[in-house]
């Protein structure tokens, strides 16, 4: 008898610099450990049917505190402008959902892009997302869903930018 897998999700985040001529001077990526509780409850609010999906947004900070299980937000988020220690925020961007039936698995991507156009360094140590919701009463509920710590920090220079990836993959 075949062996059944276990049901599986995962996430992994990658990180890529590129210069102000879109040359890539880095590329990192690492296993995405950190769910947070929010995750399931946005999930529970739209299983139960009380919920309408908004924008998501991925955020990116400075912290440096260790991911918990009940963060509800990153620990010292980066602001978006051109202010000094500021990044211009892009649009999230998400791909279709996508199934291979050969191997029971699906995923999707969810990028965004952040420029430093502050004039000045700036160093990026944890990546987040969120995403929201209204509740039965469209009254607008946002939810933490994610929190990584970057493996070292990333320090931007001028007019670099850095594009950040989930990639989130389901199994059975």
């Amino acid at each position: 008898m075949k062996r059944m897998r276990k049901p599986n999700i995962d996430a992994h985040l990658t990180v890529i610099i590129t210069d102000k001529d879109g040359k890539v001077v880095l590329r990192k990526r690492q296993k995405s450990k950190s769910f947070v509780v929010g995750f399931l409850n946005a999930l529970y609010t739209d299983f139960t049917g009380t919920a309408y999906l908004t924008a998501p947004d991925i955020v990116v900070g400075s912290g440096t505190a260790t991911p918990t299980i009940n963060d509800t937000g990153l620990e010292s988020q980066i602001g978006n402008g051109t202010g000094a220690g500021q990044l211009q925020y892009g649009n999230d961007s998400l791909t279709t959902p996508a199934a291979n039936t050969n191997t029971n698995t699906g995923s999707m991507t969810w990028s965004k892009s952040f420029t430093n156009g502050s004039g000045g360094n700036v160093t990026v140590s944890e990546v987040g997302a969120y995403i929201g919701t209204t509740n039965g009463t469209y009254t607008p509920v946002t939810s933490f869903i994610l929190h990584d710590l970057l493996p070292s920090p990333i320090t931007l220079s001028p007019n670099q930018v850095l594009t950040v990836v989930y990639t989130i993959t389901i199994s059975t």
